[in-house]
């Protein structure tokens, strides 16, 4: 028997509930005209640093038929990744994400028995965690999961920014589309004010060379003088603590024990990530690096660079 449009849609957005997605939206197809002008322009203006492979992939991000030529939809998924943790204070600060283990490799494997829905009904699809040419934060307004705010990051009413964000383009198509929601951000600028190093140069406008989180894991070099840490060692995590929307009272923990805190063992005693000094971090040699988090995000700043950001913050003390 045929599955229809609406049982398909069905089917996917309680399948996705039961793997721990908090939101499922499904978007129709259209170049992304608006959107990767603004993109280019943010591009010619230096604010992508040295990330070139955005602009290699600038065709893909405009039109997602150059990934899935048959490509009729977006469904765009949210995982929250929120754990009632928080920094401890006098020692090196880890953005949240970065806490527990690698969202790849939690996350792809949900994506693809999602995908198996759609093939097995008859369709193609192509799935992305944050790793391909897709703009996903905007697909994931368009799919009414949130909206982007100042902070440039995706906002949920419910979740706030600790979200990960993924999608499957498909070629299927569904009884009805989501409609995007109403920005909420209204005249709030706590995040451009809070921002350690000014990297909020306007409203919705991020220049990557200016912020700690570019700096402490994507840049390869140094780290230039005039770039301050604020304690951070990998990533950071100052616009979304200070947004209303990621208020304490209001944040819901995320279902995955996964993502709460790897505990390292240092000697005879135990830390978990975000209790850690920043000695005992020093202290990892780079074989003992490999191993301790060869599962987590960390690994994506290598051991280099993670030596490189704790000298930069020590000396910044």
């Amino acid at each position: 028997m045929e599955i229809t449009k609406l049982q398909l849609q069905n089917l996917i957005t309680h399948k996705a509930g039961e793997l721990g997605f908090v939101k499922t939206g499904f978007a129709r197809f259209e170049p992304l005209e608006k959107e990767s002008r603004f993109l280019k322009e943010w591009i010619d203006k230096g604010y992508d640093a040295d990330m070139k492979w955005i602009e290699k992939g600038l065709e893909k991000r405009k039109n997602i038929r150059n990934i899935l030529s048959s490509a009729e939809s977006v469904i765009s998924f949210a995982y929250n990744y929120f754990t009632p943790f928080y920094h401890q204070k006098n020692i090196p600060k880890i953005s949240r994400y970065a806490w527990g283990k690698d969202y790849h490799k939690i996350l792809k494997p949900k994506l693809k028995e999602l995908c198996k829905i759609l093939r097995d009904a008859g369709f193609s699809a192509v799935a992305y965690v944050d790793d391909g040419p897709v703009m996903d934060k905007v697909w994931a307004v368009k799919a009414g999961i949130g909206w982007i705010g100042k902070n440039t990051n995706l906002i949920n009413t419910e979740f706030g920014s600790w979200i990960f964000l993924c999608e499957i383009i498909t070629d299927a198509e569904f009884e009805k589309y989501d409609s995007p929601v109403e920005d909420m951000c209204g005249e709030c600028n706590l995040c451009i004010s809070a921002c350690p190093t000014g990297a909020l140069v306007e409203e919705y406008v991020i220049d990557a060379y200016k912020c700690i989180s570019y700096q402490t894991i994507e840049n390869r070099g140094d780290i230039p003088d005039e770039i301050n840490l604020d304690g951070w060692i990998f990533g950071c995590d100052v616009c979304q603590e200070i947004c209303p929307y990621n208020l304490p009272k209001f944040n819901l923990n995320t279902t995955e024990s996964s993502f709460y805190p790897i505990v390292i063992e240092l000697g005879e005693d135990k830390k978990p990530l975000n209790e850690i000094d920043i000695s005992d971090l020093e202290a990892i040699t780079e074989e003992n690096f490999k191993v301790i988090f060869s599962d987590s995000p960390l690994k994506r700043a290598k051991y280099k660079g993670l030596m490189r950001n704790i000298k930069k913050v020590k000396s910044s003390a």
